[in-house]
């Protein structure tokens, strides 16, 4: 019987680790479900960024580990922006070279008109004993200067295509998040947002001070 149940709990281990949706010593490497996807992005370019934000003016004074995804931030002034920005300046962003509890390795890879994402996800802060990599196909439309809505294509948790009526409430949960979160920020002012092959054209205002707090761990900013 011990044996039985030892082989039955090596099998769902196997299973789940080959699904992507929890981590198993060494099995989970070798199914290749231990890291994001990769997306075929552009590598970082931190000089361009850097010489962005020089001309912009933008500064960001709180400590680089701060800045993270999962981050609180605050904001003040404002500057406009007429530019479409390469994707490899927009994944120089601290937050993209910053893990934080519960999500790391996010990248993006921008399309005309659509995106992908890819991250890994632990979901042990937040309650629930799944962790894998995760990948998502979506899309942007502005509806005012601080209004944007996304629209979720595709939702997949590692080997998993997300059910329809997970994906919607994320999708819901997401726009929640952007109407609440974004009259926040403090400088912003969207005139222009597309995603074009490789880059973002952005017409409108930024803020030119943004700082970071610490993340919390199961908590949102």
């Amino acid at each position: 019987l011990v044996a039985v149940v030892v082989v039955l709990a090596l099998a769902v281990a196997g299973v789940a680790a080959w699904l992507g949706v929890a981590q198993v010593p060494v099995v989970s490497d070798a199914f290749g479900m231990s890291a994001a996807r990769s997306l075929g992005t552009a590598a970082p370019d931190d000089a361009a960024y850097a010489a962005w934000t020089r001309e912009l003016g933008v500064t960001t004074p709180s400590t680089p580990e701060s800045y993270t995804f999962f981050s609180p931030h605050t904001f003040s002034g404002s500057v406009a922006v007429d530019a479409t920005v390469p994707e490899a300046t927009i994944l120089a962003i601290r937050e993209f070279q910053t893990d934080t509890p519960g999500l790391r390795d996010v990248t993006v890879r921008f399309h005309d008109g659509s995106a992908e994402a890819a991250a890994f996800i632990d979901l042990a802060p937040y309650g629930y004993p799944l962790a894998g990599p995760v990948h998502a196909s979506f899309h942007l439309d502005v509806a005012g200067p601080q209004q944007v809505s996304a629209s979720i294509d595709s939702l997949e948790f590692g080997r998993i295509g997300v059910p329809g009526d997970i994906l919607a409430r994320a999708e819901t949960a997401i726009n929640d998040y952007l109407a609440t979160r974004l009259p926040q920020v403090s400088g912003l002012a969207i005139d222009t947002l597309q995603f074009q092959e490789g880059a973002v054209r952005f017409k409108g205002t930024v803020p030119t001070t943004y700082e970071a707090g610490s993340p919390v761990a199961g908590t949102l900013p």
